[in-house]
């Protein structure tokens, strides 16, 4: 199916005031880039999408150093954009991957009714996947002690991407510019403490998640977090429809690894149908 077959925009416009928004929560410490190819796709479709950029959670080229603030802020300046949509759109859709997905799942349970609809890609609620190194038991030691100090997270091959192409030029962008579209080539201390927070807070209320639609897309091979999250999340949520898609070649960055397309697809198919409230 082609993107032109989902739905026409004016279709869309013949069910208003059903108009829908897009929220969209690229992964921590990074930027929209992540998700530019479902944002056009989006767009295209006839939805009001916003990209976040949230202080303290994403990447900001100004800084020389990264600051990390409490998770908490970061659900609430998500939380000021669903109630700024939902005066103007009858349907708010979070689009989240990654920490993203994790965000999106918070705002869902701190919001309530007000969001509509999930789409998560890559949820990492337990890290076990194929390339996790074994000492990550440790990680509280670096986030929660004074060792933490001394300690950074860097990105290393193969940096969430299956098809070597995209992997090398990610590695071309790491080089020159601290940020590529698979996140910043180091995350500091107190981004991984936020969000392991954060973290603990969706698994602990995953059944206040309520919202009537969820779609979850991820990769079989994801190296970071094992297919296995998907049933974490179809068992803990309190959604009314849940649907999930396991992707085939692809790892943890499916928005630019070989299924891209398919994830634009399985994303517009779902917008379409929640929009005209036919999901």
């Amino acid at each position: 199916m082609n993107h032109g077959d989902i739905v026409d925009a004016s279709v869309l416009r013949q069910g208003e005031p059903r108009r829908m928004a897009a929220i969209l929560l690229h992964g921590l410490c990074s930027t929209p880039d992540e998700l530019r190819s479902v944002e056009t796709s989006l767009g295209d479709l006839g939805c009001t999408v916003r990209p976040m950029r949230i202080a303290g959670y994403s990447f900001d080229p100004a800084l020389d150093v990264q600051r990390a603030t409490p998770c908490m802020s970061w659900i609430d300046a998500i939380e000021r954009e669903i109630d700024t949509l939902r005066a103007t759109h009858d349907r708010v859709m979070l689009v989240g991957i990654s920490a993203g997905a994790s965000l999106a799942l918070a705002a869902a349970i701190r919001c309530g009714a007000r969001v509509d609809a999930l789409v998560l890609m890559s949820t990492t609620l337990r890290f076990d996947g194929w390339a996790v190194p074994r000492w990550r038991f440790l990680l509280p030691l670096a986030l929660y002690t004074p060792i933490g100090r001394f300690w950074k997270y860097r990105e290393r091959a193969p940096y969430g991407v299956k098809n070597e192409r995209v992997r090398a030029w990610i590695e071309r962008e790491l080089r020159t510019r601290r940020i590529s579209s698979a996140g910043s080539s180091v995350i500091d201390v107190g981004h991984l403490r936020e969000h392991d927070r954060l973290l603990r807070h969706v698994r602990a209320n995953l059944p206040r998640v309520v919202c009537p639609h969820v779609l979850a897309l991820h990769a079989r091979q994801d190296e970071v977090a094992g297919v296995g999250n998907l049933g974490i999340l179809a068992r803990g949520l309190g959604c009314a429809v849940f649907r999930s898609v396991v992707l085939g070649n692809s790892f943890h960055m499916i928005t630019i690894d070989n299924d891209r397309r398919q994830v634009v697809r399985e994303t517009l198919d779902f917008a379409s149908t929640v929009s005209l409230g036919i999901a």
